[in-house]
């Protein structure tokens, strides 16, 4: 079974190609959450039995912008952290692989033939619900072994892993950030969430208050957690610094878009056009309306109190 891949994905494939054989799993792997972690530990034990060079294929944009273009799917990592995330993870090799319509139509007979003949795949490692190719068939799982068995390479299935009574799973993870419960976040993720971006210049009204905030450029596409005020630890300049930051729509003034602005804590000085990163590590409260300046300033002075509790 020969086939002709798009043009794109062939390229790609061909400019990933490792030295040697190769393992591999394919996914979005957004969040890179703790149920991809195992999956990437099993991938990572199977192919040091077999003495083959571990990685991973990811997909991205998420299918699902191609296959519902009405759907807008939010990213609980940008391209770049999860790529990170997933080499931290101890694989020897990631390849992005761009989903188009054109690769949508690929079966999944043919992505496994175009793996194993072009990335020396002898290991193909099946997360517990592995389902790619043209309609992303339900018996995935099946046809690998089948192709496995034809073209001769082996196939290992892995059983999911359980937070509870749920599996982990990105929507798990969505589920839990859209509730505000951070805590459940990070124990979800095996880490706190992070969102970065460079600070740019915003109504500077923190400063009028006593409070000056750097207001951070996330991508449209990130997934934010519940509006409201939070605990976080903010990355920048070089530091490692608190912060109290409010995810939200200032109410008590304008009722904007979503905004992200952290009152680093500890800090004097001009961050504008700084990259930041924040760990936002628990909530403070949810987000409300105050009746003035006067009130939002002496809760925004309670908030801070409990975010150096929280933090220390």
């Amino acid at each position: 079974m020969t086939i002709s891949l798009p043009s794109l994905t062939l390229a790609q494939l061909e400019a990933a190609a490792p030295a040697g054989g190769s393992a591999l799993v394919m996914g979005v792997f957004d969040g890179v959450h703790r149920g991809h972690q195992g999956l990437l530990a099993r991938l990572r034990e199977e192919a040091e039995a077999r003495g083959l060079a571990p990685g991973v294929v990811t997909l991205h944009p998420h299918p699902i912008t191609v296959l519902r273009p009405d759907i807008t799917p939010s990213y609980l990592t940008s391209l770049e952290e999860r790529l990170q995330l997933i080499r931290e993870a101890g694989v020897s090799w990631v390849l992005p692989l761009t989903f188009t319509s054109e690769l949508s139509e690929v079966t999944a007979e043919e992505l496994a033939e175009a793996f194993h003949r072009v990335l020396n795949m002898q290991l193909m490692v099946l997360g517990p619900d592995a389902a790619f190719g043209r309609g992303a068939p339900a018996d995935t799982p099946e046809r690998m072994l089948r192709t496995g068995e034809e073209l001769g390479f082996d196939v290992v299935r892995v059983e999911p892993l359980l937070a509870g009574d749920e599996r982990y799973s990105s929507t798990l993870v969505r589920r839990a950030l859209g509730e505000g419960d951070m805590r459940r976040v990070t124990e979800l993720l095996g880490r706190h969430y992070t969102l970065s971006g460079p600070v740019v210049r915003g109504f500077e009204r923190g400063r009028t208050i006593g409070f000056p905030t750097a207001n951070l450029s996330v991508a449209a596409d990130r997934a934010l957690p519940a509006l409201g005020v939070y605990a976080t630890r903010a990355r920048v300049a070089g530091r490692e610094l608190p912060g109290a930051t409010n995810i939200g729509r200032r109410p008590t003034f304008d009722e904007g878009h979503i905004s992200i602005e952290t009152h680093v804590l500890d800090f004097e000085g001009d961050l504008y056009d700084e990259r930041m990163e924040i760990a936002i590590v628990d909530r403070v409260r949810p987000e409300q309306a105050f009746s003035g300046p006067e009130e939002l300033r002496a809760q925004i002075a309670r908030d801070v109190r409990h975010v150096r509790e929280l933090l220390s």
